[in-house]
């Protein structure tokens, strides 16, 4: 089971790797995806997701952290799991109040962070306040990630329009 897909997970699996029957896992989680989401709520299972490197520029930052999400996330597995978790997460209840904090909270404070200090730098360029764009970024990524839409380089352009307009003084 160590090192297998989401697709090829089993709660037959799971309960044979806990020592427990399969009645146990669905007892406890009701699903396979009920599992992930708590494993990754609680840290044992990691998404790799990080936040933008900070080169000074945060146009050409949120460019690169978008392009590198995109070749990790749209694997079909892995854009599968992530469909399921976000499905799991509607009737998660204190589970998905974990995942928000372990997955979610530290990405959009590492983009506020960005956005506020861009806003320092530069002020009067960015269209919103900073916590807002971060939101933006974020809703804008999940929702593309839910409906199975590709991360297309027009698409992360189009975005970067938005938060970070291009033409105007971004970069130091």
């Amino acid at each position: 089971m160590v090192g297998c897909g989401f697709q090829e997970l089993t709660v037959e699996g799971i309960a044979a790797a806990a020592g427990v029957g399969k009645q146990t896992i669905y007892r406890w989680w009701g699903s396979k995806a009920g599992v992930v989401v708590e494993a990754l709520a609680e840290g044992f299972l990691e998404m790799p997701l990080g936040v933008p490197e900070d080169t000074g520029d945060l146009r050409v930052d949120l460019g690169a952290w978008l392009a590198a999400l995109k070749s990790e996330i749209e694997a079909p597995e892995v854009s599968r799991l992530i469909q399921t978790i976000m499905s799991a997460l509607t009737s998660a209840g204190e589970t998905s109040a974990a995942m928000h904090s372990a997955l979610v909270q530290p990405i959009m404070a590492g983009l506020d962070a960005r956005f506020q200090e861009h806003d320092r730098n530069h002020p009067g360029v960015l269209a919103a306040p900073p916590s807002f764009l971060a939101e933006t970024v974020g809703a804008s990524l999940l929702l593309r990630l839910m409906f199975s839409r590709p991360l297309t380089t027009e698409w992360i352009d189009q975005l970067l329009d938005l938060v970070v307009p291009a033409g105007r003084p971004d970069s130091p």
